[in-house]
This record gives structure tokens, C-alpha cells and sequence, in this order.
């Protein structure tokens, strides 16, 4: 779920990519004198059109700023909105969009894929066409010329520490989790239930199987109320967890601690502030209301920002674009480092030897070399931000960041334990 399913996806991953059977016809296809063209993919119709559509926002937004100082080693990047195609949440209208971007249209990369079924991917590998956008399946792990934004791992499974870290400050014993009858819903609110009682609280409630988009949870409410919660998680989109939230404000249940992984975006928040009050959110990237808090100290989201109002009024705050910023940012990074020899095999060679790619200080770095395309432990860093009035506040961090890290895997301990901020990680110090 886009989600920052969601969010935004920030977990440990669980298998190796291939590096066999890619073709390499096409090595050059889309790369003109004065231009690169490339295409997009994501969905835009469907039951949750809002949760991937706007990838492509971020992503010209990026483009439009390079075109203007000049293009990438003197050639432009050309994303025409007719390749900017609609796979419909259908899986199988992904593969035919994927075919047609690389059969039909010879784009040279696809660059803002977000999709709630990359059933393309495959494709996308098996031609090593460079492909960049929002990871939250686990398909992203196909090849090695597949980009997610913050690597290409999803482990939605896998306990996570975060979810475990907030339930133990707010005092909870008992939980209740809700996602969609979808994959990547019901999968990552697993991993919540996983860390929760690796940790020792109960799970008093869970529904991993409410038909997308929601529709009447007075049944679900009822079973929170009755199992004692105090704390919530939610793997739905925005839509729901308003539904949730009105429901349970309804049945007069207050006092909750309540986690959305999807919700994180001020034009959601200036609609339903006294719904989302008190309400926590887990991002795998600097705050967007970081350069409030602490000016100068964040120029990359200080430039996306800038550049979101300028291209895209009111669409700066989503994550979704953000993602498409991010992975518009790691292709152009890609792209500069080959010079004017463009191909596609040299511009995924390049990638794949990057260490600490953080799209200007935007998140936690991501090492293409050690752990972008493989099962790699090591420590998780996010930030929280809670609902307080109408504004987004950053709460927690470390050392005077945005950031909290946390082990990964966990050590035997009963309380999940924040560490040491990790190198490559911008702070206002």
C-alpha cells in the first residue's frame, strides 16, 4: 500500500536478486543527441488511484528543475505525458504497460513506477531496462536494474521494531490491527503483529482481511472495544483509517494510541485534524515540516519543497511524489556519473556501485553495493512524526535528528531499544 506501506517500506528484505538471463538489446534505445526519453508507469484509475498516481508529479518535478539548468550532460529528459501510462491496479495491464514502454515506445528507462502489483517487473529485468520508483513489492528484488526509491528490499513479513518501539512508549499491553484483504496491506501489518509480540504485548484484535476500499467497520470497532486496546495499527489507505477514526469516535472509544501507515500528508490532515489528533507516523525520510524545525539544516527537502510549489502547487507534501523525486534524483545521479556514453548497462553498473546514495540528505543512505539488492541486516533508521493540532511534529529522534535507528535483526531483549545514529545520515547536529 502506498503507504508509506508504506511508507513507506522501510523493512528488511529477504532474498537475492538475479543477476541472469537479461538481454541486452536495446542498450541504447531512447538516447538521442539532445535527449533521453523515458517513460512511466503506475496507477492511475483503480481503487486506489490516489496512493500512486502522484509518483509522476515528483518525478517531472525533478526532470523540470535538470531540463533547466541544462540537462544532464548536455542532453534533456524527456518524459512526454503519453508514456506516462496507466496499468489500471491491474496486474496484468502492468505487464502489457511494461511491454510497451520498452516494445512499443523504446523508452531508454522507466522512471515513476508506483503500482499496487508490479507484475511488469519481471520484463523490466529481463531487458536490464533501468527502472526507478516506489518499492513496496517484493518483485522490486528481480534484477539488478530495478531501483526502489530506499532500496529494492520489502521483507512485509519480517517483526519491525518501530511499530513494537511506539506501543512500549504509550504504555500498551494489548493492540489491535487492521489492514486490506490486499498483499501488501495485510503482509505488512504481519510484521506489525510479529514485532508486537516479539516484544511481549498481546494482540487483542486483528482483521487482515477488510475488502478494499472500507466500507462499515462498526463490526471491527466493536471487537477493538471489547478486546481491551489501546493501541492501534493500521495498514489501510487514508480513506480507512478516517473511516476507523470516525467509527471508533462514534462509539465513544477515546484514549487510543493510534499508528496509520498511510495518512501522512497535510492536505488529509486540514480535512480531518480532529480525527488524526494524537495520531503517529513512521517515514523513512527527512519530515516534511523538517525545515521548520530546524532551517538550513535539510537543504534537500528545502529544495524539494521550492521546487514542488513551483511545478506542482499543493502537491509537495505526499509521499508518493516524494518517491518519484527520489527516484528521478537516483536516475539523473546514475546518469551524470557515465558521461556521454549512454547506455543502459553502463548506467546500471554505475548505480549498483553507489555506497551512500541519500538524494541530497533526504533519507538514510542507501548502499547499492552492500544491501540495495540483497538480504542484508543491519540497522533500520526512520523518523516519527505525530499529529499535534495542525501540524505534523517530528517527535522522538536521535542525537538531535529527525532520525531514530533501530537493530535489525533484533538482539534477545523484551524492549525494543533505539541505537547509535548511523553514518550517512544528515543531521542538524
Amino acid at each position: 500500500m502506498a503507504l508509506i506501506i508504506c511508507g513507506a517500506l522501510i523493512l528488511g528484505a529477504c532474498s537475492n536478486a538475479s543477476t541472469t538471463g537479461h538481454s541486452s538489446s536495446g542498450n541504447t534505445n531512447g538516447v538521442f543527441s539532445n535527449r533521453i526519453l523515458v517513460g512511466a508507469l503506475n496507477s492511475q484509475s483503480g481503487p486506489l488511484p490516489a496512493d500512486f498516481a502522484p509518483i509522476v508529479d515528483g518525478v517531472k518535478a525533478y526532470f523540470n528543475m535538470v531540463n533547466a539548468q541544462g540537462g544532464v550532460n548536455g542532453r534533456k529528459i524527456d518524459l512526454p505525458s503519453n508514456l506516462n501510462l496507466d496499468d489500471a491496479s491491474s496486474p496484468s495491464q502492468d505487464v502489457d504497460q511494461a511491454r510497451a514502454l520498452v516494445d512499443q515506445y523504446n523508452v531508454f528507462a522507466v522512471v515513476g513506477v508506483a503500482t499496487p502489483s508490479f507484475s511488469g517487473a519481471s520484463y523490466l529485468a529481463q531487458h536490464n531496462v533501468p527502472t526507478f520508483g516506489y518499492p513496496i513489492q517484493t518483485q522490486w528484488t528481480d534484477g539488478p536494474s530495478l531501483f526502489g526509491s530506499t532500496g529494492s528490499f520489502v521483507g512485509f513479513n519480517s517483526p519491525q521494531p518501530e511499530a513494537a518501539f511506539l506501543a512500549t512508549q504509550a504504555h500498551a499491553k494489548v493492540a489491535a490491527v487492521l489492514a486490506y484483504n490486499i498483499d501488501q496491506s495485510s503482509q505488512a501489518c504481519q510484521g506489525i503483529i510479529s514485532s508486537i509480540k516479539q516484544f511481549g504485548l498481546t494482540v487483542g484484535y486483528q482483521d487482515l482481511s477488510i475488502p478494499a476500499p472500507a466500507g462499515d467497520l462498526s463490526s471491527d470497532v466493536t471487537h477493538i472495544r471489547d478486546s481491551g486496546a489501546t493501541f492501534i495499527a493500521s495498514c489501510m489507505d487514508i480513506a480507512g483509517n478516517i473511516k476507523l477514526a470516525q467509527q471508533l469516535q462514534q462509539a465513544g472509544i477515546n484514549g487510543l494510541t493510534q499508528y496509520w501507515l498511510n495518512g501522512y500528508d497535510q492536505s488529509y490532515l486540514d480535512s480531518y485534524q480532529s480525527l488524526m489528533q494524537g495520531t503517529y507516523f513512521l517515514i523513512g525520510h527527512v519530515p516534511f515540516e523538517a525545515p521548520k524545525y530546524f532551517p538550513g539544516k535539510y537543504p534537500g527537502m528545502e529544495q524539494y519543497l521550492a521546487q514542488m510549489e513551483k511545478y506542482y502547487p499543493g502537491a509537495a507534501n505526499n509521499e508518493v511524489a516524494l518517491n518519484g523525486w527520489i527516484s528521478a534524483a537516483q536516475f539523473v545521479t546514475g546518469l551524470r556519473s557515465i558521461g556521454r556514453d549512454v547506455t543502459r548497462s553502463r548506467l546500471v553498473n554505475a548505480i549498483n556501485k553507489e555506497t551512500d546514495f541519500t538524494a541530497n540528505g533526504i533519507m538514510p543512505a542507501v548502499n547499492w553495493v552492500k544491501g540495495g539488492h540483497s538480504n542484508v541486516a543491519g540497522p533500520l533508521c526512520d523518523a516519527f512524526v505525530q499529529v499535534q493540532g495542525s501540524s505534523f511534529v517530528p517527535v522522538y529522534g536521535t542525537a538531535g535528528t529527525v532520525f531514530t535507528c533501530f537493530n535489525y535483526p533484533y538482539p534477545n531483549v523484551t524492549t525494543p531499544t533505539t541505537i547509535a545514529l548511523q553514518p550517512g545520515i544528515i543531521g542538524p547536529g
